[in-house]
């Protein structure tokens, strides 16, 4: 009998086969990568450039590397289905513009077999270069949970599922709609077992993005549907009124914040094709808020600082 693999690194990708190739170069390059311990899976959602010809490359080079492709274009339903098609224990979703930092892969399995056992939700917030007392991990309840990750239980690449919990999960699509299937999935999983884990760690990298086209509202996603799907959780008393006001407060400082200014500044490296009059469409939704006018000023101070920081980043292209 074939020997089950402790963990599945779990890749839905679409038209991004340059950045593809470089995530999966950074896990074959890592020792680890060659024990039994280790898949990769991959799932292309339909692309028409070069990703099925690299996944093709690597599943005939690597045993342990699996690559699939969907007749036809599926959307956020891609991210069940390459769970669906893994067979680790632990099954970690992660983004294709992602890059693996040196001793990832060993890390992460390290985590599978502490937790194995009770099978807690394990969330790699990718936060730290070392673990440190004070963010070492522990066994948490979903209100100490959502207060330490906040709005970051909307990053994909953060998210994981053992695999008793990816039983039939191809048709577990719920939250697809509304681009957010990993929270919905994150507050079942709570629901059955209320237990998970923050594991504070920096396993992986982004890449440079050449052009991001952010081709829906952020509002809508990020805001009303992200906190939508926190509202059963709320009302079954996993998470308290509080908690949810921490979020929301929280997305404004910490998360619109900087798209704002990139939509204002027209930054180069994102082109916004659905999010007309982003920002004020933003400071509406707060206008109420007991601590709006002193976030404008904070605004005022980070869109100053993020003029500078592209201006000298345009005078040294100059220079070069």
């Amino acid at each position: 009998m074939e020997k089950q693999p402790l963990l599945s690194i779990c890749i839905p990708t679409c038209n991004r086969a340059e950045y593809l190739k470089n995530c999966l170069d950074s896990l074959v390059q890592q020792p680890e990568f060659f024990t039994e311990a280790v898949e990769i899976v991959i799932s292309d959602n339909a692309s028409t450039d070069d990703t099925k010809q690299i996944g093709e490359k690597y599943a005939a080079e690597y045993e342990a590397v699996h690559y699939f492709r969907n007749e036809k274009g599926i959307d956020d339903r891609n991210f069940p289905v390459v769970l669906s098609r893994a067979n680790g224990v632990l099954r970690k979703l992660i983004n294709d513009s992602l890059v693996f930092r040196p001793g990832s892969i060993s890390y992460m399995c390290d985590m599978a077999r502490k937790y194995s056992e009770k099978k807690p939700h394990l969330f790699f917030l990718n936060s730290r270069e070392q673990d440190s007392f004070r963010y070492r991990d522990r066994i948490v309840d979903f209100e100490h949970f959502m207060r330490q990750i906040s709005f970051y239980a909307t990053w994909i690449g953060s998210f994981a599922a053992w695999d008793t919990e990816c039983e039939n999960v191809e048709a577990d699509i719920a939250g697809c709609e509304m681009k957010l299937w990993q929270v919905w999935k994150l507050c079942r999983l709570f629901e059955e077992k209320n237990s998970g884990v923050v594991l504070y760690r920096k396993i992986v990298n982004s890449q440079p993005m050449k052009n991001k086209l952010i081709t829906y509202d952020y509002d809508q996603v990020f805001y009303k549907n992200f906190l939508a799907l926190l509202e059963p959780s709320i009302e079954k008393g996993l998470l308290s009124r509080d908690c949810r006001e921490k979020l929301e407060k929280d997305l404004l400082y910490r998360f619109f914040t900087g798209w704002m200014t990139n939509w204002e500044l027209n930054s180069p490296q994102y082109t916004f094709t659905q999010n007309k009059d982003f920002k004020q469409k933003i400071l509406d939704i707060y206008k109420d808020k007991p601590y709006y006018r002193r976030y404008l000023y904070y605004y005022k101070f980070r869109l100053f600082l993020t003029r500078s920081r592209l201006y000298v980043q345009a005078k040294r292209g100059k220079k070069h």
